[in-house]
């Protein structure tokens, strides 16, 4: 630990936010998308993927250009997702050639994508799929990765903040590392039927 001197940077010569898609998703940062379950939060994640790739305005907001997306689905079998991915598709009017070599698509069903677990000594972080996750995005130069849900990406307390602060500082410094922005889906506590407010996050 060391304390590190500021120095004035001119106003101009500061670097901008990198944003990729809307003010929502910052190359660097990890964005968050909340929602109670059944609202279509998978479902606005794969117009948006589509979206990006194709560098085209399907949802009211146009990338800054084409960009590649990796989408993890750690819920969804792969044939409900290309279902899903094929009548967004359609609905949008996009061709094969829209979606070559710019969508990767996976899903928990596969291959599970937990980077960090519970133990008695504290949180683990596993450092061997954080180290193949940044070599995956990387390889294949992707700018978005998109993850669904959040909760199945690790398997810590959701009600420990120390746990989760670790967790979601991980996926900041593949964000980071890999200079991408990385959207967490990520389910509302139960509300018993009351209307969702920012706590129940």
């Amino acid at each position: 630990i060391h304390a590190t001197a500021f120095n004035w940077i001119e106003p101009q010569d500061l670097p901008r936010r990198e944003f990729v898609y809307g003010t929502h998703l910052i190359r660097k940062y990890v964005s968050v998308t909340v929602s109670p379950g059944g609202i279509g939060k998978t479902s606005l994640t794969i117009a948006e993927s589509l979206a990006m790739i194709t560098g085209r305005q399907l949802l009211g907001t146009k990338p800054v250009y084409p960009l590649k997306v990796w989408l993890f689905n750690a819920e969804d079998p792969r044939d409900e997702m290309d279902r899903r991915i094929m009548a967004a598709a359609k609905h949008h009017g996009l061709k094969p050639a829209d979606l070559a070599g710019r969508l990767y698509l996976d899903t928990g069903r596969e291959q599970e994508l937990v980077i960090a677990t519970d133990r008695k000594n504290g949180v683990v972080i596993n450092v061997p799929v954080v180290a193949a996750i940044i070599k995956i995005i990387k390889e294949n130069n992707i700018d978005v990765m998109i993850l669904d849900p959040f909760v199945s990406t690790h398997g810590v307390s959701e009600n420990d903040n120390g746990a989760i602060d670790k967790v979601a500082k991980t996926w900041a410094r593949i964000a980071d590392e890999c200079n991408c922005a990385i959207e967490l889906v990520h389910h509302v506590k139960k509300v018993d039927g009351r209307e969702v407010n920012i706590d129940d996050s």
